[in-house]
């Protein structure tokens, strides 16, 4: 009996003894996996602290070391604690996202930039908003500022256009625009030249991506430049030739018509506008021409009033875009250009602009056709020609090349100055122009800085030749320039 008691009494303990190591086992386990664990999580978090050393200008890096100085002890919280942190964090950019995406035309502009584009892919719906005034209405605009010296001709400062600009979305389809322009310090008994007027002031009602409609005072989609012209855009100074001659740019006309995007694939697109307008005021029943072979057409220029003429014009323009960089663009503006409504104003334009990185590319070709009769040609009543009241042709175009850069030592030597957006642009101009007969030649090179892409310093100097067909000697007129512009 007691040999067995004895055996019994083994047993038990045999039992505990294996019961024990086992638990012992699978707390070792246990606390083999907590270290690992734990070794895991602190060489990520080490991993995590690099990568925040190496990008510290990251917004998103920043967010995230910011969290993490709050722990301090390694421990199963930081995993937690991690997650919390880009939780919050994605929370917060979906939530500025929404109240961006909110707004439509700055929602426009936005993707513009995130697709890398210049400012002269966009068009007149792509601005830099800065104030909401309630109501998703947007106020903005734009000012520059000049100093021109011509061998012997002008000199002097010129305050030359403040634009502001009111956007708003009326509802979720009908969107409103308008920009104001006061131009040489707007009108006043001293200047002759100065101006205020609407520039473009549209309504538009959205249905899809391939048609909406728009009426108002339009700014005619006649050229690129006319599409994009401010002033904190452009590289240099003075505008080409041909969109102050040929197309009268800024020109604004009232009317009505359709607009839309055709996606041809994952990179190209189809763009076109086409507007019923009221045209040209060229030349007046009583024979009074406002179209010469000085100023071209812009005498003339688009009507906002009633039409003087009863009828409208068309306009219109197509641009297609093979992929993301590069874009062709056709447009032309055909209708009645005298107050008889006898005679035709036909005016074509082809423009490209092309992007790769730092390098850019615009150009732009116009071509204005002027029916003709015996009123226009200022026929006596012999029927003989007595002198030509308008111009007969006028062609004109431009190229230009760009290129941005800046110097890693001037960033170094003056960083608040010269910061990470700002940059430097060399920029040469070709341009020629043809008014019936009274042609200019103009070579223009330009340097400007951009203290940020809404500010800009520039200089030119501009070298012209300017001949006439009944004048064989030619006339120069050099010109050295220096502006500023902003958008505010």
């Amino acid at each position: 009996m007691a040999k067995f008691v004895n055996s019994k009494r083994a047993f038990i303990i045999w039992l505990i003894i294996l019961a024990s190591a086992f638990f012992q086992r699978e707390i070792i386990a246990d606390d083999t996996t907590t270290n690992n664990r734990l070794k895991m999580m602190e060489e990520e978090i080490k991993n995590l602290k690099q990568v925040l050393k190496e990008n510290g200008i990251s917004e998103k890096a920043a967010f995230v070391k910011e969290g993490l100085n709050e722990i301090t002890e390694v421990d199963l919280e930081r995993e937690k604690k991690l997650d919390e942190i880009l939780a919050s964090y994605e929370a917060s950019k979906k939530k500025e996202d929404e109240a961006l995406n909110e707004f439509y035309f700055a929602k426009k502009t936005k993707e513009l930039g995130d697709k890398g584009l210049a400012s002269w892919f966009g068009d007149t719906s792509t601005k830099p908003f800065l104030e909401n005034l309630g109501r998703n209405t947007y106020l903005g605009g734009y000012m520059d500022v000049e100093y021109r010296r011509e061998e012997g001709g002008k000199k002097g400062f010129d305050q030359k256009r403040l634009i502001p600009f009111i956007y708003a979305d009326v509802s979720d389809r009908v969107k409103f625009s308008t920009e104001i322009e006061f131009e040489h310090g707007g009108t006043d008994n001293n200047r002759s030249d100065g101006e205020v007027k609407i520039e473009f002031a549209t309504i538009d009602f959205l249905i899809n991506d391939w048609i909406n409609f728009r009426a108002g005072i339009i700014l005619s989609p006649l050229g690129k430049f006319n599409l994009v012209h401010d002033s904190p855009i452009l590289d240099l100074v003075d505008r080409p030739l041909v969109n102050r001659r040929v197309i009268p740019t800024t020109l604004s006309e009232s009317g009505a018509g359709f607009f839309g995007t055709f996606y041809l694939g994952e990179k190209s697109k189809l763009d076109y506008q086409i507007y019923a307008v009221n045209g040209f005021e060229g030349l007046t029943a009583e024979g009074e021409s406002r179209f010469s072979t000085g100023g071209g057409t812009r005498g003339g220029r688009g009507s906002q009033k009633i039409d003087f003429n009863g009828d409208p014009s068309v306009v219109g323009r197509l641009a297609y875009s093979p992929f993301l960089g590069l874009e062709f663009g056709g447009s032309f503006h055909y209708g009645p250009y005298d107050e008889k409504n006898d005679n035709d104003l036909t005016i074509i334009a082809l423009d490209t602009t092309y992007q790769n990185g730092p390098f850019e590319f615009v150009g732009e070709f116009a071509n204005a056709f002027l029916e003709q009769d015996s009123f226009t040609r200022g026929k006596n009543s012999e029927g003989d020609t007595v002198t030509d009241v308008v111009p007969d042709n006028m062609w004109g175009y431009y190229i230009e090349p760009r290129y941005h850069f800046m110097p890693e030592w001037l960033q170094t030597v003056a960083p608040t100055i010269f910061r990470e957006e700002s940059t430097f642009t060399s920029v040469i101009r070709w341009e020629q122009l043809d008014l019936d007969g009274a042609k200019t030649d103009r070579l223009t090179f330009g340097l400007n800085f951009r203290y940020t892409e809404d500010t800009v310093f520039k200089v030119d100097y501009q070298i012209n030749t300017t001949t006439k067909e009944d004048e064989p000697s030619e006339s120069n007129n050099n010109t050295l320039l220096f502006g500023m512009a902003t958008y505010f």
